[in-house]
């Protein structure tokens, strides 16, 4: 059983993520982390094997906080593959994505794949810029986002 690290934000993110852990937990163990946030204290998780939560910093001006919380995620998420040494790393998106993907190409080498939000339309989110050299595949659910990222995005129709 391949062992599949889940990364994602909150809200929407979540929402998407969770939708691939009910398709995957069957036949894989899901990892999930994400930021912790009062909004997801009463989600239920019965898809996910364990759950790690990724710092951040919001209580700072912006871009302060993305940053710092994304420097903080390095560590995090240098830790969670050291304990949990996933097989492979799948983000819907923000921005815990851009620190797990990271540590994942500089020390793990483990296939990345990023989903594009459904709700990206016409255009690229900021964390599928950052992420789209350090992953593996890229999936964008709508065509005329896949011809923005170039020949290393696929588009399949609706994934989630």
């Amino acid at each position: 059983m391949a062992k599949v690290l889940l990364v994602s934000s909150p809200g929407g993110h979540l929402a998407e993520i969770l939708t691939v852990a009910h398709e995957l937990s069957d036949k894989h163990e899901c990892i999930l982390c994400m930021s912790r946030f009062p909004a997801v204290r009463g989600v239920r998780l019965d898809e996910v094997a364990r759950i790690y939560y990724a710092p951040v910093c919001l209580g700072l001006q912006m871009p302060f906080g993305i940053m710092l919380s994304m420097f903080f995620g390095l560590f995090t998420f240098l830790r969670l593959f050291l304990k949990e040494r996933p097989d492979c790393v799948i983000s819907t998106g923000a921005i815990e994505a851009v620190p797990a993907f990271l540590i994942n190409r500089l020390f793990f080498r483990r296939p990345a794949l990023y989903l594009e939000s459904l709700a990206r339309v016409r255009t690229r989110s900021l964390t599928g810029r950052l992420v789209k050299p350090l992953a593996t595949r890229i999936f964008a659910q709508w065509p005329e986002v896949v011809a923005q990222y170039g020949p290393r995005a696929e588009y399949h129709g609706r994934v989630l």
